[in-house]
């Protein structure tokens, strides 16, 4: 029984969120001395999550919501500086409350932190609005920094919990017909041990209705760059059929106390895969609102997450 618990308590210890927020930095950006303010609220839920090759279910909802604030700020016509701040809230939870009682995880109280700052450089390569080939298409680089947040990361991370770095490649795309586009994204993030790297990507179709309307269908994901399935190696093939004693020294066993420092849940292979569909509306005065909505519908080591989410884009020429 013991084990059962110890696994149930470490496995649901996944990355919950990743720094960045939907709908953040893309190809387009704004024009020289020109400041768009984008404030972004997101509301996640799961009760079930993949974990390596299996599915776990929860018997509690665990519920984040975040409160991001995003300014990009045009230096030229093509170079764009960018700076992402959030502040985030875990909701109380108590993931496994079994027979009555009789087995249950310590249940978790409300947790408050601010997220993953990110900031960056973005220059566009190509502007297709700027070019005589109707096929160009719009194309941003981005190098940009990311410092972990103030948020506990036991037992679980409003953020991935380290600092880092990353080079973004953002692709946009207006078709010219039927008011059809693409966007994408295809990036590199690498920090601090013993978080993994990870590959990001993001690929979506658009369409607009009367000149002020969006529909957006996309997926958006990461695969993780090494890492490990669980904190404990004992909970994986073949060392989970292994049995041997388990040395104490004054009630402490060793071997946890490195597993819990060396191996922690921040450590951990995380790949998700999102279906994503969004809403948006640009009024008279350029404003742009965005309603989206995602689910996860495949990963390794993460949430099963449900989330629903607004966002506004502010333009202000200075």
């Amino acid at each position: 029984m013991k084990f059962k618990f110890q696994f149930f308590k470490l496995s649901f210890l996944f990355l919950i969120l990743l720094s960045s927020s939907l709908y953040s930095q893309q190809a387009f950006a704004p024009y020289e001395r020109q400041l768009w303010v984008r404030p972004v609220f997101i509301h996640s839920e799961y009760d079930s999550a993949f974990l390596a090759g299996q599915k776990a279910k929860y018997d509690d909802n665990v519920r984040i919501t975040v409160a991001n604030l995003a300014l990009e700020y045009g230096i030229t016509d093509r170079l764009t500086a960018d700076l992402t701040i959030a502040f985030g809230k875990l909701g109380r939870h108590r993931v496994f409350n079994r027979y009555f009682g009789l087995q249950q995880t310590p249940e978790v109280p409300d947790k408050y932190g601010f997220m993953d700052t990110r900031f960056g450089l973005r220059y566009k390569l190509l502007d297709e609005f700027d070019s005589k080939y109707r096929w160009m298409p719009t194309l941003s680089l981005r190098v940009g920094g990311i410092k972990r947040g103030d948020y506990d990361r036991n037992p679980q991370s409003l953020g991935d919990g380290a600092s880092g770095g990353e080079v973004n490649l953002y692709l946009a795309k207006d078709f010219g017909i039927w008011g059809l586009g693409g966007l994408g994204e295809l990036s590199y993030r690498k920090r601090e041990n013993p978080v993994p790297d990870d590959i990001l990507y993001y690929s979506a179709i658009y369409k607009r209705f009367f000149e002020s309307i969006f529909l957006t269908i996309g997926m958006r994901g990461q695969v993780g760059q090494g890492g490990y399935a669980y904190a404990d190696p004992r909970q994986e093939p073949p060392w989970n059929l292994v049995r041997y004693p388990q040395p104490s020294f004054y009630g402490i066993n060793p071997y946890d106390v490195y597993v819990q420092n060396e191996r922690p849940a921040w450590g951990r292979k995380e790949i998700f895969h999102n279906a994503e569909i969004g809403f948006s509306y640009v009024d008279s005065f350029g404003n742009f609102y965005t309603l989206f909505f995602s689910e996860t519908i495949a990963g390794y080591n993460t949430a099963k997450l449900t989330t629903v989410g607004f966002a506004v884009t502010l333009p202000y020429n200075l």
